[in-house]
This record gives C-alpha cells, sequence and structure tokens, in this order.
C-alpha cells in the first residue's frame, strides 16, 4: 500500500517564495510512489487546525514553509504519534538544519519517502509548543524588526535586523530562574533558549544543543558593547560564540524569566510578544516523532 502523506501549504511563508515553487513541488512528488494530498493554510493558526482534523488519515502531516508553518503543524499534532515532516522553504529554516533536511525540493521529498523517524523534544512557551527555540530580548528584538522587512529575504532579512538593532537595543536587568537555581537582578542582552542548534537564518548561540537529549541549552549574554559584538559576530556562525566573556551558556529543563521592563520574545522565528514582563518555559521529552535526513 502506498503511503499518504498530508503537506500544508503556508502561501506566506519565506515571503511568497513558498507559494511560487508549489507547482515544482506537485510535479515532484506526482511522480513519486506515494500520495500527496495538498492543503493551502487561509490565516494564522490554520496550518494547527488542518493538522488536527486529517492526520489520522495520512502516514506523515508535512509542512511546506519555514519555521513558523512547522511549528503550527506540530501544534495540530500534540498528542498523536503521527509522524511530522518538513519542506523547508521559509525565511530561517533553522529547524530544517537540525534534522538535516535541506532547501532542495526534490531532495527534501526523497527523506520524506525514506520515512525515518525519531522521537524529537519539544518545548512548551506558556500554553504554546515549540520546536526549535525561543529568543528573549535582542533576539526577540531583531526578530520584530525582520518581520517588518518586506524587500529582503532570507539570512539577509535576520543579518540586516542584526546589524540595525544593534544601535536601538540595550541589556535589561531580569530574575532568571533555571531548574530551581535562581540569578536576581541580572544583566540580559539576550536570552536563547535552544531545542535545535541554530537561529536566525543559520546563527548558532547554543551549538550544543540537541533536540533528541530530553534538556534545553541556554545561552545567556550580559551586557557587552556594541564594538565587542562585531568583533566577534563571525563567532555566531562557528558556535563558538561562550568564548567570550560575557556570554554563559548552561542546561536546564525548565526556564522562568521575569523583568520589570517588557521582554521581546520570539519562538520557531514568530513574534510572540513584545511585552510580556514573564515568561515560563519548559521542556517535554520525547514528545513527537520527525522524519529528518538521519546519518546511517
Amino acid at each position: 500500500m502506498k503511503r499518504k502523506f498530508a503537506i500544508i501549504v503556508n502561501p506566506t511563508a519565506g515571503k511568497g517564495r513558498t507559494f511560487k515553487k508549489l507547482p515544482l513541488l506537485r510535479e515532484i512528488t506526482a511522480h513519486s510512489d506515494a500520495v500527496f494530498d495538498y492543503y493551502i493554510t487561509q490565516s494564522p493558526h490554520h496550518g494547527t487546525w488542518i493538522a488536527d482534523a486529517v492526520h489520522t488519515q495520512y502516514d506523515a502531516v508535512v509542512a511546506f514553509g519555514g519555521d513558523g508553518t512547522a511549528n503550527e503543524v506540530v501544534n495540530g499534532l500534540a498528542g498523536s504519534n503521527t509522524p511530522f515532516g518538513i519542506i523547508p522553504q521559509g525565511s530561517g529554516n533553522d529547524f530544517a538544519r537540525s534534522i538535516r533536511v535541506k532547501r532542495d525540493l526534490q531532495k527534501a521529498v526523497d527523506i520524506l519517502l525514506r520515512f525515518e523517524y525519531k522521537s524529537m523534544d519539544l518545548g512548551t512557551i506558556d500554553d504554546r509548543i515549540f520546536l526549535n527555540g525561543v529568543g528573549i530580548g535582542f533576539d526577540g528584538f531583531v526578530n520584530y524588526r525582520s518581520q517588518k522587512l518586506k524587500y529582503l529575504k532570507g539570512s539577509f532579512s535576520y543579518l540586516y535586523s542584526i546589524f540595525s538593532s544593534l544601535a536601538l537595543w540595550k541589556a535589561i536587568p531580569v530574575d532568571f530562574e533555571v531548574d530551581n537555581h535562581y540569578y536576581r537582578n541580572v544583566s540580559a542582552y539576550l536570552i536563547a533558549i535552544g531545542n535545535g542548534w541554530s537561529c536566525g537564518g543559520g546563527m548558532i548561540l547554543t551549538p550544543k544543543a540537541n533536540i533528541h537529549d530530553g534538556i534545553f541549552d541556554i545561552c545567556h549574554i550580559r551586557d557587552i558593547p556594541v564594538w565587542k559584538i562585531l568583533l566577534n559576530f563571525n563567532r555566531l556562525k562557528t558556535g563558538t560564540i561562550d568564548a567570550v566573556e560575557e556570554v554563559t551558556i548552561q542546561r536546564g529543563k525548565q526556564i522562568n524569566i521575569r523583568s520589570e521592563r517588557p521582554l521581546p520574545i520570539h519562538f520557531d522565528g514568530e513574534l510572540y510578544t513584545m511585552d510580556n514582563n514573564e515568561v515560563k518555559i519548559s521542556v517535554v521529552p520525547q514528545a513527537a516523532n520527525v522524519i529528518g535526513g538521519w546519518e546511517s
């Protein structure tokens, strides 16, 4: 019997790039030895509703888009054993890097057809599920600014947003709790909670993060001068940012952060809020099945 895949398409992902490539994806899947049905989202969170409604009819549900589309699909699969996959065509595609799926349509479809899936951890941020990671402070502020850009795409939009935000964002004091260890009134330029290792379109703040290990990696950058960020910017690409004095990487399963000032927050590349003063983040081990390009 042929495998059946539901493909959930976000036509706005990648600033419209996804929808332009849909005819080519349909052509590729039409020549495969499997059944592919397509569902087009009409509004935010529609992908969650579709995944929840149809997943029992398919061997897997697949996001065709970026990290935000994948997040919607997984939220719709919560509590089920139905595997999910991704054909990455978003702006950041950070989660796809963690499961070794590149932005090549044919190669991504080939990975789905091999149907090799593993259990992975998920996270919760308040009452929402996330796949890849959470960014608080500068990271959230950059995400907010990148979503306002209409003409730049992919990593270029993140890079532009990063450099244009350097003159605007300042570290803020927070109370920071990790697994009942308390850090009172500490400076936070950025706090990144990584389930996966990539963020911001290929930046590496949590280089040892692993979606299968049941724990988050947490990058905390204290107050740091702009010149030092620029001097060490390449470390964000090489995964060596923890060599900088103001950077600490630790691990934890439950993180609570509070501040007197509003906290810009994103998760899975989507803006969560710009004005919460408190956030609670927890890991949910082995909570989903994901199809990836695993090494043999």
